[in-house]
């Protein structure tokens, strides 16, 4: 059976309409606008990616655009005229060369830039100005937030730099607890960000319970994320796309290593002699190996067995062919081991043997189309796997995975310097396997497997400093086994206008999103590992529509500004059953709906010796289920705010100078409580026995006075109808970097919680003291942490 969702309907289907309305009726004012086109490659024959490109008249820019990954760069609206034409980009050099506009017509380019070893400040800074600038006037409804390396490695982090963690500093975002680099956006849950390692999905990239991610902040390029609004070509999860790309380096050999309180790392690059790689059908070929392990185990040896460690590999290879197509190869291994085996049993009798970690790998290769545009064909694999082993008790076991495989083509085309098309598909088998039993019973298992065949396609326009359209749909067919077959379309549409002589825009987006598996993580704890499940028989999919308006502009040429309001709601989200049957496989998952509605402000300061950004978001988050625990035939629903409802979250950051030659970073961060069930009071229970040679029941107590109470309960007031006290937390950061003949020495430190807030983690309830009594546990202390990063 076949079930059909969504359509044109719902609070955007007018939207929708309206925006190709306007499409159609604005596309013949662009006729006769001339433009400019081209590509950017090194001196090598290497595409450069985000390369600013401009056309300038005297000291006047006229237009800028950034190259894409191919190096491809379009700059359209321009009048007929004599110009010059700049590239410049971080790592390279500058080139210019005039340029002669005719009217109506389209002028290619092929620009050269040469490497260079020492970044020179004053490209970096209006490189770096433009990049932001760019996104601004090219992207319609997407809310789109990129950090790069050297903005992840200012923000204070917890014992190294952490991408996951630097996320949370964005608008939008929000984390629950210190302990966890888990994050919340926008009122959806943590298992509906969809996060991707060159384009490859990752299931749960943490470490420790979710104490940090997996990522090696000197393998990453940038991270972008994508919080709201983002088009058909995402598919898979209903909340945020976060997209981390790799470093592949410039094809010199270098090494970049650091220690931290945490673990060590190093990071290997170099690249192919030119003869080498033109014999293997490239222009260039370059290559980047890193490899983490924490050290506590073997540095502590001597002393006692430290059981836990964890390692990370990673690898990344890009080559270009002399055609200019790019192929790249990735993949990723880590591990997290908790042996509590190798302790003195009389010492610590709990034994076990718990693991768990992530796996990828990929290959894409990508081919630029003339005139802009390109085919991009991917194929990849990803799992995580847990396992917990009790060497005393070998009929005990616990074990989780879930895998994925995937095979995907795109195609770009841009036929005028005014529209854009993107089309593609993918096929995906996802399988997952969990169990829980012990003593020769099941207290819990599932395995099921999945197809998933999705297909899109969009269309965006753009009149330069004036109008954006996008709009686009998306076909998923669902194929689980065990389950039925599901068909969602899921069409997304975004509107931008710009006033101010472009310097400002009013922007709206709509679009259904869908996701086809969850995690079964209790969220309210503030480590733990993900459990998956696919949906299917036990779990439904989970629809989500959702509506996003927003103003953003640059008041000044320092400043930028963003303001957006949104609404989401969500079908077939899952939560655990408290009342589940352990006979019974069918009753485990309680399925219900949600609904989140907020504001995000961000406040930018793009250059400067000070600069950073304060961000402010506002959030209601709802999530209903039937009560399970309702004795009545027909059990009524249960609304309540998550856990990650936080809804105020200020962050403010900033990086500064500091005397010395010392670079500086703060973050601030305040936040209302997070919700929590408070009890409200306990009462006597009794127990009832029955007395044999008396042919009656008696209840405990009554005969003898010691034993007046078979025990206590709790009561307990409505599910998360209290909050815990305001959160906030101080964060500094200091860098250096010290030049030496053979490379750099960047020693760093950092000091979280900087005036020592305790901040509320857990309360605890004591209800069989006299008086009753409240303690609590707190979140991190006052935390130094120190490292050095070494380059050569």
């Amino acid at each position: 059976m076949t079930n059909w969702n969504g359509g044109w309907g719902g609070p955007w289907g007018p939207l929708a309409r309206a925006s190709l309305l306007a499409v159609a009726l604005a596309a013949p004012l662009t006729a006769q606008e001339a433009a400019v086109e081209g590509r950017v490659r090194d001196d090598q024959g290497a595409a450069v990616f985000g390369a600013l490109v401009e056309i300038r008249s005297g000291d006047t820019r006229v237009a800028a655009a950034e190259t894409d990954r191919l190096g491809f760069f379009r700059l359209v609206g321009l009048a007929a005229g004599t110009f010059t034409l700049r590239a410049s980009g971080f790592g390279y050099g500058e080139v210019g060369q005039p340029l002669v506009v005719g009217g109506g017509g389209t002028e290619v380019v092929e620009l050269i830039l040469p490497r260079r070893a020492v970044a020179v400040e004053g490209i970096e800074v209006r490189a770096q100005r433009s990049r932001e600038r760019i996104r601004f006037e090219e992207v319609g409804g997407a809310t789109i937030r990129e950090l790069k390396l050297e903005d992840l490695k200012m923000v204070p982090g917890v014992a190294e730099p952490d991408p996951l963690r630097a996320v949370e500093v964005l608008p939008g975002v929000v984390s629950t607890s210190d302990f966890s680099a888990s994050y919340h956006v926008r009122g959806g849950s943590a298992d509906q960000n969809l996060i991707l390692l060159d384009g490859v999905p990752i299931f749960s990239p943490f470490h420790l319970g979710g104490f940090f991610s997996v990522f090696n902040a000197d393998m990453v390029e940038r991270a972008e994320l994508l919080s709201g609004g983002f088009p058909a070509e995402y598919g898979g999860r209903v909340s945020s796309v976060l997209s981390i790309e790799s470093d592949a380096g410039d094809g010199d050999f270098r090494v970049d290593a650091g220690v931290s309180v945490l673990a060590t790392r190093v990071a290997v690059g170099g690249g192919l002699p030119t003869s080498l790689a033109e014999s293997l059908g490239h222009s260039n070929l370059r290559w980047r190996f890193s490899a983490r392990r924490s050290y506590f185990d073997v540095l502590l040896k001597p002393v006692f067995e430290f059981p836990y460690h964890l390692t990370d590999l990673q690898g990344v290879v890009e080559g270009w062919t002399k055609r200019g197509d790019r192929i790249l190869v990735n993949a990723y291994s880590g591990n997290d081991v908790l042996d509590l085996t190798r302790l003195d049993a009389e010492d610590f009798p709990l034994r076990i043997d718990w693991s768990w970690g992530n796996d990828l790998a990929g290959i894409r290769w990508t081919r630029p189309r003339d005139g802009g545009g390109s085919v991009d064909v991917r194929a990849n694999a990803s799992s995580f796997a847990s396992g917990l082993t009790f060497p005393d008790f070998g009929d005990t076991d616990f074990r989780s995975k879930v895998q994925q495989a995937q095979v995907r083509a795109d195609i770009d085309l841009r036929p005028t310097p005014a529209w854009r098309f993107k089309a593609g598909g993918e096929a995906q088998r996802l399988s997952y396997d969990n169990l829980f039993a012990s003593g020769g019973t099941e207290f819990g298992q599932g395995s099921g497997t999945g197809a998933l065949f999705g297909a899109y396609g969009q269309a965006s326009w753009n009149r330069p400093r004036a109008w954006l359209a996008e709009v686009g749909l998306r076909l998923d067919a669902w194929h689980p086994s065990p389950g039925e077959t599901v068909v969602e379309p899921a069409p997304r549409v975004a509107l931008k206008r710009f006033f101010s002589g472009g310097d400002g825009a009013i922007k709206v987006a709509a679009g259904r999103y869908t996701q086809f598996l969850h995690s079964l993580r209790d969220e309210e704890l503030p480590l733990g590992l993900d459990v998956w499940v696919l949906a299917g028989s036990r779990a439904p999919h989970v629809v989500s529509d959702q509506v996003q308006f927003g103003v953003e502009g640059y008041p000044s040429g320092n400043w930028f500004v963003s303001a957006e309001a949104y609404l989401r709601d969500f079908d077939g989200v899952v939560s655990f059953n408290p009342a589940d049957d352990p006979n019974s496989d069918s009753d485990d998952i309680l399925t219900g709906r949600g609904r989140s509605y907020g504001a995000d402000l961000l406040v930018r300061r793009e250059n400067g010796d000070v600069n950073g950004w304060v961000a402010v978001s506002w959030l209601r988050a709802r999530r209903t289920f039937e009560d399970p625990l309702s004795p009545f035939v027909t059990r009524p629903e249960v609304t309540y705010s998550p856990i990650f409802d936080k809804q105020i979250d200020i962050d403010l950051v900033l990086q500064y100078p500091i005397p010395g030659g010392w670079q500086g970073g703060l973050r601030w961060n305040v936040g209302s409580g997070t919700p929590y069930t408070r009890p409200l009071g306990s009462y006597a229970t009794y127990s009832p026995r029955f007395v044999q040679n008396e042919g009656r029941l008696e209840w405990a107590g009554a005969r003898d006075e010691t034993d007046a109470l078979g025990g206590y309960a709790v009561l307990l007031g409505d599910r998360n109808g209290s909050r815990y006290p305001w959160y906030h937390r101080l964060d500094v950061s200091a860098r250096k970097e010290i030049e030496k003949s053979w490379g750099s020495l960047t020693p760093y430190v950092s000091l979280l919680n900087v005036y020592n807030q305790k901040n509320v983690l857990f309360y605890f309830f004591q209800y069989s003291e006299q008086p009753p009594t409240r303690s609590g546990i707190s979140m991190f202390p006052v935390l130094p942490t120190v490292g050095l990063e070494v380059r050569f």
